[in-house]
């Protein structure tokens, strides 16, 4: 009799022992989960739910602008050269695009990738003459270019109000991603 309440004990302890183990293992899975989703949200790289790269980069006129500059209002982040076809073919849409966000709490960025220029001064040539009236950076050495992962331009970037990259869009802009823009979708 003593030695069945000692294996129905030494059973009882068991499953004890399993059962808290297996909630230990749950849990820790469950803390897993949260750290890689934590980790996740703070990633900072160049694809979409990943927060944005900050920059610091003179613009035409010489000034200081940085991505944390625009902080609170979403920013379309769009990667150009003067010389590049597609760049050149939706320069009028964004244009267009820039006109209707007047009013809206969404900004245009140009970003040149004045690395790949013959120089600088195209760059004013290129947005003089597509009246071009949003703020434009010189990315000179490159540097932005790798940080956002360009691999061909035109790349343009939806970016929220707190830096996440909403969406990446890799070539043109076409008129199919006008309402994207304009945060209509």
């Amino acid at each position: 009799m003593q030695l069945r309440k000692n294996a129905m004990y030494s059973s009882f302890l068991f499953l004890l022992l399993f059962v808290v183990a297996f909630l230990y293992e749950g849990s820790n899975h469950i803390f897993r989960q949260v750290e890689v989703a934590v980790a996740a949200s703070s990633k900072v790289g160049a694809f979409e739910n990943e927060k944005a790269p900050n920059f610091e980069l003179l613009n035409l006129e010489g000034k200081k602008v940085s991505l944390e500059d625009f902080r609170g209002q979403k920013v379309i982040l769009n990667f150009f050269a003067t010389w590049c076809p597609p760049c050149q073919e939706e320069m009028p849409l964004l244009v267009e695009i820039d006109e209707k966000l007047q009013n809206q709490n969404i900004v245009m960025l140009g970003v040149n990738m004045t690395s790949q220029e013959r120089n600088a001064n195209a760059v004013r040539s290129f947005l003089s003459y597509y009246k071009a009236e949003y703020d434009v950076v010189y990315d000179v050495d490159g540097k932005v270019m790798k940080d956002y992962r360009i691999m061909g331009i035109p790349t343009t970037f939806i970016i929220d109000e707190q830096g996440i990259v909403e969406k990446r869009i890799n070539g043109m802009v076409t008129p199919n991603h006008v309402p994207l823009l304009l945060g209509k979708e």
